[in-house]
């Protein structure tokens, strides 16, 4: 990558001396709408055409030829390619490459073309995500220190459920540190066969008694340790999500361990994926961690922003676009971030099935700075942290909006947050240094101000029966994950308009959700609100009802929760 010609180098080395495809697939992973190179050697001399696919036929070859050859040759039955091309060629029908998930599409076959227009169809196809612009490069990546130690933490061969979603949690006293270290590289340790399984990995750092070390239990089963709940969603130590590989920390941090303010406890919450309901599979997988007792200069720490995970998060069914909004606001940092600011190293982006987009906007003294992160074609299937060739300050009073974009298309009831694969989030989880109190930094709408929309539905029969709370259950919260539906007219009209205009309550926590603002149900008083974007599928007019436009907004409230 050359940013400062916006170029990309390419070399490519197959096992063939055939043609080869390669390209950039337009958040799909398929042939339909890709930009795509088809290349090839034949008696010394190297071919390579750019082409682009409007379906899964022989992709049409472009009139504008924007990839540049720099060498191709054979070597003992290889095709090696080397070829470049700008990031954005302005051509309509390439592709630009951008930040956040690129998805590659590969093919190729044991002959070369009959004629330069005469493709025989492939034999081998794959896609693979990658993240281009972020990835830490591996010469980048500081060597272990020579009494580098490794301590796994892993699940106590687990009979995962025969359910489509099971988070297992493992709580663990770590060994004893003496004194302080640092972890340096977090790496997962997938059992072999489990890959399609475990979904993602998550290490809390957490206090709790020593008598629930070593408890293995259904995270939202009752056999689940009361002392063990406040460690679920606050201080992230370290986490893997599918796709994702070892992360490696920069060479001037890392995350402390042992010590009075180091990581001693952990929970370890394994998201299992079965949605075939497999049974009888045991398994073993969890984290390794390494680490030194060379400290490094900084401790580094993760802060957790966007929408608290609940069932208000509400995704109308059948729409191209709907856009969630999260806020971590300005008087969550003022209170809780040093006067020197922190800085953030990295950044992790996560929804579910809908997901397609996100971004993280970042607001000081009401004006839009650079984008804190962002990923415009997130592939659930590929999640991995992002590292950022400059460092970005967050100061405090500093404002961060997390818009994640999702598509309902073919969903025919609600969709809504929570923990399971259907169900959605919006976070985002930025490693940074150095280390403060604050881990979660997120918002949510209050129950009072979601329920007249709710019982507008119960009372247009959209809505299983429920009870109105503090009563008996059905309750409202429950039945949100059952069958209910907005609709594109009226409803849909009506939530679109509460959620431009809902005033949303932050929450900001430290290690074990210890609170960090001055109370529990806290409107936010001041910040910079995002409106979120709507797009119903297959409309005539494919109308969007608004744009993303922001404006500042002082937001006062007297509402009792």
């Amino acid at each position: 990558m050359d940013d400062n010609l916006k170029e990309i180098n390419i070399a490519l080395s197959v096992q063939t001396t055939g043609w080869i495809g390669f390209g950039i697939s337009p958040y799909t992973g398929r042939m339909p709408g890709s930009d795509v190179i088809i290349a090839w050697v034949d008696q010394g001399k190297t071919y390579l055409q750019d082409r682009y696919a409007t379906g899964y036929t022989v992709p049409t070859l472009d009139t504008q030829q924007d990839y540049t050859l720099i060498s191709g040759e054979e070597v003992n039955g290889r095709t090696i390619l080397k070829f470049k091309r700008k990031y954005n060629t302005t051509d309509s029908k390439d592709l630009p490459i951008e930040g956040g998930t690129t998805r590659l599409i590969w093919s190729y076959h044991s002959s070369d073309p009959s004629s330069p227009e005469a493709f025989t169809r492939h034999q081998y196809q794959g896609t693979r995500s990658l993240n281009l612009f972020n990835a830490m490069p591996e010469k980048d990546k500081p060597p272990l220190p020579d009494d580098t130690q490794t301590m796994d933490i892993l699940a106590k061969n687990i009979t995962i459920p025969s359910k489509a979603t099971t988070y297992w949690c493992t709580a663990m006293r770590l060994p004893t540190i003496n004194g302080t270290a640092h972890a340096i590289k977090i790496s997962p340790v997938i059992q072999k066969g489990h890959e399609g399984l475990v979904h993602h990995i998550q290490l809390y750092d957490c206090l709790f008694d020593d008598s629930l070390h070593g408890t293995s239990e259904d995270c939202d089963s009752e056999n689940m340790p009361y002392g063990l709940g406040d460690c679920r969603g606050a201080a992230l130590f370290a986490a893997w999500a599918v796709g994702g590989e070892a992360m490696s920390l920069p060479a001037h941090v890392g995350i402390p361990m042992g010590g009075t303010d180091g990581t001693r406890y952990v929970l370890m919450e394994t998201h299992y994926d079965n949605p075939n309901r497999q049974s009888g599979v045991i398994d073993q997988s969890g984290m390794r961690i390494h680490y030194t007792y060379q400290k490094r200069q900084y401790d580094a720490g993760i802060l957790q922003t966007g929408r608290a995970v609940g069932p208000f998060q509400m995704i109308p069914e059948g729409l191209k676009l709907w856009q969630t909004i999260g806020y971590c606001p300005e008087d969550c940092t003022r209170r809780n971030l040093p006067a020197s600011g922190v800085n953030v190293i990295g950044g992790m982006l996560h929804t579910h099935l809908a997901g397609r987009s996100l971004k993280v906007l970042h607001y000081r003294d009401g004006k839009e700075l650079p984008n804190l992160a962002s990923n415009p074609h997130y592939d659930f299937n590929y999640q991995d942290i992002m590292f950022y060739k400059d460092e970005i300050k967050i100061m405090p009073g500093d404002q961060l909006t997390t818009i994640c974009g999702y598509e309902t298309s073919n969903r025919k009831k609600i969709t809504v947050g929570g923990i399971s694969t259907e169900n959605e989030m919006c976070l985002g989880f930025f490693l940074y240094y150095p280390k403060q109190e604050l881990s979660v930094c997120l918002s949510y709408e209050s129950y009072l101000e979601m329920l007249p929309f709710t019982n507008a539905l119960r009372a247009a029969g959209q809505t299983p029966p429920y009870n109105d709370y503090p009563s008996k259950p059905p309750y409202l919260w429950d039945v949100l994950y059952g069958n209910i539906t907005i609709g594109h007219s009226k409803h849909l009209q009506t939530f679109y308009e509460l959620m431009k205009n809902i005033v949303p309550h932050q929450y900001c926590a430290a290690r074990n959700h210890r609170l960090l603002q001055e109370k529990q149900n806290m409107p936010m008083k001041k910040f910079i609100r995002t409106i979120p974007a709507m797009e119903i599928a297959n409309s005539a007019k494919n109308t969007i009802y608004s744009a993303l436009l922001t404006f500042v907004a002082l937001a006062f409230s007297s509402i009792l929760i």
